[in-house]
């Protein structure tokens, strides 16, 4: 199945940049855990705050796992 165009990696995520150029890290699940967070109930386009809150609780959990 193709994934839809809202859904695809941003450029600078593709090209492998830090996101912002602030020294932040690269955002490893940004892709998928938008698609979770709409099969969940979400907007089709979750503010990328929240993907980010999110993603740090993901990568917290599976640090401490």
């Amino acid at each position: 199945p193709r994934v839809p165009p809202q859904f695809e990696e941003d450029a600078e995520d593709a090209a492998g940049g830090l996101e912002g150029g602030q020294g932040r890290r690269k955002r490893l699940f940004s892709k998928e855990l938008r698609c979770m967070m709409y099969g969940f109930g979400d907007d089709q386009n979750p503010y990328t705050e929240s993907v980010d809150i999110l993603e740090d609780l993901v990568i917290e959990f599976i640090t401490e796992m």
